[in-house]
């Protein structure tokens, strides 16, 4: 399908928007439509997402992450230790062995969302693609207001054809709950395009 006409934003913002009241979602919305083009040195949380990704692809020690704060803005120091000590709480006692994630996207009527996750990992045997959500001290969330954003991982594209079920997943890193749904019915289909219409909605009228 091609997807050249639709507006394509990433799934961590689809995440927040779906989080906001009514006013915040128009902002929110303004804020996309109107962002500077994407920059690495923009991306607060880009250092410590590549370190996660890279302690698990490289089975490194958990010490990477105590080496990375220094190498981080001062200003983010205190954000960045308390998400690593977050993740840290959520691996204890766990078994991961990572696999290759993949790619992956949502297409919707007038809205692409690209849904990659960051992780694929094996916890205790059991197959996970993690989605990591670092906005969570901002926005509450739960497994309801989370839940749209699960029933897109589900129906997303993949590059990958993977030889065992997975568990679709969301990682709030604020307070290292893993959110976890594979099972969706036509209600929650129609909540989803639901809140992707409002959002194109929204976008046209700004």
């Amino acid at each position: 399908m091609n997807t050249t006409q639709k507006i394509n934003i990433g799934l961590s913002q689809f995440t927040e928007f779906t989080l906001k009241g009514v006013s915040a979602k128009t902002n929110m919305v303004r804020k996309i439509k109107y962002q500077k083009e994407y920059h690495p040195a923009f991306d607060y949380w880009k250092q410590l997402r590549d370190q996660i990704v890279s302690y698990h692809k490289n089975d490194l020690n958990k010490n990477c992450f105590e080496n990375l704060i220094p190498r981080i803005d001062i200003k983010k120091q205190p954000n960045y230790i308390y998400a690593i000590r977050q993740y840290l709480k959520f691996l204890n006692k766990k078994e991961t062995i990572w696999f290759d994630p993949g790619k992956s996207v949502w297409i919707g009527d007038k809205l692409s969302v690209r849904s990659s996750s960051e992780l694929g990992l094996l916890i205790n045997g059991v197959p996970h693609l993690i989605k990591l959500y670092f906005k969570g001290k901002n926005d509450k969330v739960d497994k309801r207001n989370i839940n749209s954003s699960l029933i897109l991982l589900n129906t997303s594209s993949y590059d990958k054809t993977f030889n065992f079920e997975v568990n679709h997943s969301v990682l709030n890193l604020h307070n290292n709950k893993l959110y976890i749904k594979n099972d969706y019915n036509e209600d929650m289909l129609i909540a989803l395009e639901s809140e992707a219409s409002q959002f194109v909605y929204i976008w046209n009228k700004i």
